[in-house]
């Protein structure tokens, strides 16, 4: 057997999704085999100095007070600032100064909505008590204020008319009566004088009925008002306050795939999990969940604020230095806190965020001009060494920065003891173990501007400034901290800012880690014209790209033809269609519905999907997501090549058809050199046919249903989504009264919806207008609620009463709310498992088969819907028109339906018990099927007439491969391959797994560097038996079940049934698993006679590729046999891609694997060759 691997990152198709109801599938949102499972570290540093107290925001504007309203003594626990406090006197520029959210950004601002803080579950801590707002909710027992009436209290008051630079006592030390709910509206001139402000004031006289109106026009009722500004009051008043509420709302909606820790720039030396800290850390890394993330909110909301310093630089070093250690109690360990000596994972990221209001001062951390230094040469994987040089934008002429620190702990490999295997990403090349810094600053800005400056520092037009104690260039170095260890700075002005900049960092770094592989990997490859396309994507950006290569004529791959996402054209050049809910339109602002305009907010986002790069952010004034390819990544949709029609049908259709009075003999001739089109869906929202030549983008398509988070992809903060995700299926088809070429679709797990575009004539799609007359038809859950999300691929079948239709299983998660609307009636209220007829023509249902099967039959007692990928249609006769159907559905059940007749209110399952749809097959790994061994069927059933008796044999495999948690070996039901007979009586006769015959793969051999598989050959007795399985365990290996499962469709093939299987990586740095290609007997299960594999290499197949087991127990090896299945050397694989060599004497098969690479094997076909037969699987 020769073998060649192919070194190119491909993408390989599985099936994921995103769901949220609370009984719904738990679908991933990314890639299972890309490892971003692996929690990666975060350290929380909050800004504990004593500015924080502080009720005005920046600096410059506070003037003689550090408060607005009189403070109770340890407002936060800690030390306080003088009371004094501007007094509410309606001509003191101090009051009306200061009360002004356009001059004090922690001021309350009727524009903002404030929500009270989160709980650490993410619950609300509830609006505050109006007539007793707290003065730190975190310390109930200082009391509060009675917003709604007068108040007079005691302090050190001060006023002066126009000159914030003077005041004096009014009076100091004495009282002062005020009405709390006092507030100025900036219009415009100069900020001191009294006339440029609009009071605004709630008393006991104001009238109920009074409305308040913000500046950007929010309207209010005065109880509303009130209760805004109690909130603010309570919860945002002071620097503090806000930040505790941006950090807990921000961390309240994460995960509990999180380490997190907490430290404070004021802690002090500190004694953490066995070791001494010097400043910063109060609590180590902790899994983010139950006590420990209750833990990290009480240190949020009670640390103690005292009138200290502010010394960043130290703070940093000691987080950096926590994360040097080397014991299992440390950051690194498997279970930070604990002595678990389990190994540390070489692979995890590791992340700082530090929040900050003021300029860095305090003692020098001592580690020099590290960004002016090269550092040491760090071995990488493959051999890729690296060592930082100072190069701009990180180098800088000066000692001891905060940017200096951040260098320390991202130059150096902070664990020399680990391999170096971190995900790189497009941000971060940094392959060793090191510390990543996001950081923000709280109403700070410096002299340079991060949103135009950048581009001139990293030309070294411009350079760094010299930071030095309590200087505004201190924010520059905050920045330039980031920077230098590959993280994002955010300047934050106001509460809601600073909120979504912590949410867009968590963002970050979930997206990150998720994105952590950096590699394109195969998602599929089919045949034509001599060339292989294969689709790919980047996870590090989310790009993708569809690759062309030539085949030679010793079967391996030539070089790239093309590469079509360098092929894109222009913005303005593309023609792109789409749906608008009634009929298709081209995909111009002017010409998509209204509903569409408002779900893409803007005309700028539109062209940004149609390519126009104008107003990314790496522009001047540009907003929009940088994108270093306009092709999205191309995951779970396998290309589908398209040119002359093969869909093989005969001429006779019967008298009276339309079919035979148009013979299809014809429509072949005449489209027989009809132009190439390579079909992909990708996830930047479209569908994409490219010339199969030239790989020039022809027409791209738009669906509707992907339309209400097609905005999110131009999002800066953008995390994947999936798009257009569905494999499409092209077949000729008699439709409208003339034979046409359709593509139908699913969105794969971008959507509840499936569509059809007419492609029979590829010269006549070269305008929008054309294209859009070409989309046939949407359906979607707003037609049929218990649609799910489209995996899987259609079928295009004739019916008996002369219809077309596209055969559809409902998919999955059908009770899911996918935002396509607001309203439930378009959730299934059943969760059943379901078949769809729609009509090809125009959309329409024809049949809807419902297994009755859905949330309250879940076999785990879990109440998840039910859901069926893809039916396969069959026809019987060979009249080309579809018979029976059969599908297998997440439970394990296998359907079988009658569609003979012309009457389809006769169509119906095949059996039934009282009218209750019954399944043929119920699989699970055990003769009594329980919740706890019911196995998944998730690929399409292949069918095959009997070898000897009446009936089909169905063949499938079990098990699932795209809810969070299938990436696991461990506790995984054993899944099974099998083939079961349908004997088509009139009843059924029920059987279950102690009905059929057992096959085993008995041992595992490695010859040559590669791994083969032995199985049985148990004798098959069709008197006894209803078919074969084979678990998917090796006996001599792997006995215990290492969660290997059937998840690709399986392919029958001159009396072979070939599939191939998944087994999760237990590493979880490998960010994959592996996998086996089998082959066997399709009729009993059995090894194959002769070997399949060119095991020596030699070119030839006889018995120098097959190997001696003893078959008699002596122990002794007495029987040459035929290897069964070949391990992958290219990870986990898909349902392989194959051709023969001229002459019929060698099947090559091209799989293509999650690690990047491309495995060719050249095969022996097996004696005979593939006849055709009285029976026909139908497309």
């Amino acid at each position: 057997m020769r073998n060649f691997i192919l070194k190119y990152a491909v993408g390989f198709i599985l099936l994921i999704s995103n769901g949220a109801f609370a009984t719904t599938l738990n679908i991933s949102n990314v890639p299972l085999y890309l490892g971003g499972s692996i929690e990666p570290n975060i350290m929380f540093t909050l800004d504990d100095s004593g500015s924080m107290q502080w009720e005005v925001m920046p600096d410059e504007n506070r003037n003689f007070s550090s408060y607005i309203f009189p403070r109770p003594s340890n407002l936060y626990g800690g030390v306080t600032y003088a009371n004094q406090i501007a007094n509410f006197d309606d001509d003191n520029v101090h009051n009306f100064f200061t009360r002004s959210s356009a001059n004090n950004a922690v001021f309350y601002n009727p524009d903002v909505t404030y929500v009270p803080w989160s709980n650490a579950d993410g619950t609300s801590m509830g609006n505050a008590n109006v007539n007793n707002a707290l003065y730190n909710p975190a310390i109930p027992a200082l009391g509060g204020i009675d917003l709604v009436n007068q108040q007079t209290q005691f302090a050190c008051w001060f006023r002066n008319t126009s000159d914030l630079t003077q005041a004096f006592g009014d009076p100091c030390n004495g009282n002062h009566s005020f009405w709390p709910i006092t507030y100025y509206k900036y219009n415009g001139g100069s900020r001191t004088a009294r006339s440029s402000y609009t009071r605004v004031q709630i008393t006991t006289s104001t009238s109920s009925s009074t409305t308040f109106t913000s500046p950007s026009g929010i309207v209010r009722t005065k109880a509303e008002e009130i209760q805004n500004f109690a909130n603010w009051f309570q919860y945002y008043r002071s620097r503090v306050l806000t930040a505790r509420a941006g950090v807990g709302r921000a961390f309240a909606k994460q995960g509990s795939n999180l380490r997190v820790g907490f430290a404070a720039i004021n802690q002090g030396s500190k004694t953490i999990d066995g070791v001494t800290s010097n400043r910063a850390v109060i609590e180590g890394l902790r899994q983010f969940s139950g006590s420990n993330r209750a833990d990290f909110f009480d240190n949020l909301y009670e640390r103690v604020i005292n009138n200290s310093g502010t010394p960043l630089r130290s703070a940093t070093n000691s987080v950096g230095q926590y994360f040097e250690r080397t014991d299992n109690s440390g950051p690194w360990g498997n279970t930070p806190g604990t002595n678990n000596d389990a190994e540390h994972l070489s692979c995890r990221q590791s992340y700082h965020i530090l929040t900050t209001d003021g300029y860095w001062n305090g003692s020098s951390p001592g580690v020099g001009n590290t960004d002016g230094t090269s550092g040491e040469v760090i071995s990488g994987p493959d051999n890729d060494d690296y060592q930082y040089t100072p190069v701009n934008p990180y180098t800088d002429a000066w000692d001891n920065t905060l940017a200096d620190v951040a260098m320390e702990y991202w130059k150096r490999d902070l664990r020399e003891d680990l391999t170096n295997n971190v995900p790189t990403n497009q941000e971060d090349p940094a392959f060793w173990q090191h510390l990543v810094n996001f950081t923000v600053g709280l109403g700070v800005n410096g002299t340079l501007d991060p949103d135009t400056d950048f581009e001139a520092l990293a030309s070294g037009s411009i350079g760094w400034p010299e930071p030095s104690a309590d200087a505004e260039e201190n924010i520059d170095d905050l920045w330039h901290a980031a920077v230098n260890s590959r993280g994002s700075f955010f300047s934050a002005t106001d509460p809601d800012t600073f909120a979504d900049s912590l949410a867009a960092i968590l963002s970050n770094i979930s997206s990150r880690t998720s994105s952590a592989a950096s590699v394109a990997l195969n998602s599929g490859s089919v045949s034509g014209d001599s060339k292989i396309y294969q689709a790919r994507f980047d996870s590090g950006d989310w790009s993708g790209q569809l690759l062309a290569f030539s085949i030679n004529d010793d079967a391996t791959l030539g070089g790239v033809a093309w590469d079509a996402g360098t092929l894109i054209p222009a913005a303005n050049d593309r023609v792109i269609a789409t749906y608008d809910g009634n009929s298709g339109q081209p995909f111009r602002w002017a010409s998509i519905s209204a509903s569409q305009q408002t779900q893409l907010g803007s005309q700028s986002i539109l062209n940004y999907i149609r390519g126009d790069q104008s107003n990314e952010a790496s522009n001047e004034g540009g907003t929009l997501r940088n994108r270093n390819r306009l092709l999205g990544d191309i995951i779970n949709s396998a290309p589908t090549y398209a040119a002359a029609p093969g869909s093989r049908y005969q001429d006779n259709w019967g008298n009276s058809q339309p079919e035979t009075a148009s013979p299809y003999s014809a429509y072949v001739v005449a489209n027989i050199n009809r132009q190439g089109l390579v079909f992909v869906g990708a996830n930047d929202g479209m569908l994409h046919a490219f010339d199969a030549d030239t790989g020039v983008e022809k027409f791209a398509y738009v669906p509707n249903a992907v339309y209400n988070n097609l905005n999110n992809l131009s999002n800066t903060s953008y995390t994947h989504k999936y798009y257009v995700d569905g494999s499409p299926t092209i077949v000729d088809a008699f439709i409208n009264g003339s034979w046409r070429t359709v593509l139908v679709s699913g969105l794969g797990a971008g959507g509840q919806g499936m569509f059809a575009l007419d492609i029979t004539d590829p010269t006549s799609l070269n305008t929008e207008a054309n294209v859009a007359s070409k989309v046939l038809w949407e359906f979607t859950d707003q037609d049929e609620r218990d649609l799910g999300f489209t995996f899987g691929q259609a079928s295009i079948v004739r019916l008996n009463n002369g219809e077309w239709a596209a055969l559809v299983g409902g998919g999955y998660n059908n009770t899911a709310d996918n935002n396509l609307d607001s309203n439930d009636a378009q959730d299934s209220q059943t969760g059943n498992g379901v078949i769809y007829l729609i009509n090809l023509a125009d959309g329409s249902l024809i049949k809807k088969f419902d297994t009755l099967v859905g949330t309250n039959d879940d076999p785990t007692g879990a109440q998840r819907p039910n859901g069926i990928a893809s039916p396969t249609a069959i026809d019987i006769n060979n009249d080309n028109i579809v018979d029976a159907i059969y599908a297998g559905d997440l439970f394990g059940n296998v359907w079988s339906i009658n569609v003979t007749g012309q009457d389809e209110d006769n169509w119906d399952f095949t059996y039934l018990d009282s009218d209750n749809p019954e399944p043929l097959y119920t699989a699970c790994a055990g003769e009594t099927c329980t919740g706890a061994n019911i196995q998944p069927i998730t690929t399409r059933i292949q069918v095959v007439k009997h070898p000897r008796e009446n009936g089909y044999l169905l063949l499938f495999g079990t098990g699932k491969y795209f809810e969070v948690g299938d990436n696991s070996s461990e506790n995984q039901v054993t899944q099974s391959f099998y083939s079961i007979w349908d004997k088509r009586l009139s009843e059924l006769i029920a059987f279950d797994r102690s009905d059929l015959l057992q096959q085993q793969i008995l041992q595992q051999v490695s010859v040559d560097g590669f791994n083969y598989r032995i199985t049985s050959d148990e004798l098959i007795n069709w008197t006894e038996h209803s078919g074969w399985y084979i678990d998917l365990v090796n006996q001599d290996v792997n006995s215990g079940n290492l969660g290997e499962r059937q998840v690709s469709n399986a392919i029958i093939r001159n009396g072979r049934i070939i599939f191939t299987t998944l087994i999760p990586s237990d590493d979880p740095c490998a960010f994959g698993g592996s996998g086996w290609l089998m082959e066997m007997n399709y009729a009993t299960g059995a090894r194959l006679s002769y070997s399949p594999f060119d095991v020596n290499g030699d070119g030839v197949f006889t018995s120098e590729d097959f190997f001696m087991i003893d078959t008699d127990g002596d122990g002794d090896p007495d029987t040459e046999v035929p290897y069964s299945g070949k391990e992958s050397k290219v990870g986990i694989i898909p349902t392989p891609s194959i051709v023969n060599q001229p002459g019929g004497q060698q099947e090559i098969k091209y799989t293509s694997g999650a690690d990047g690479n491309i495995e060719v094997t050249i095969e022996n076909p097996g004696p005979g060759y593939e006849g055709r037969q009285s029976w026909r699987q139908l497309q």
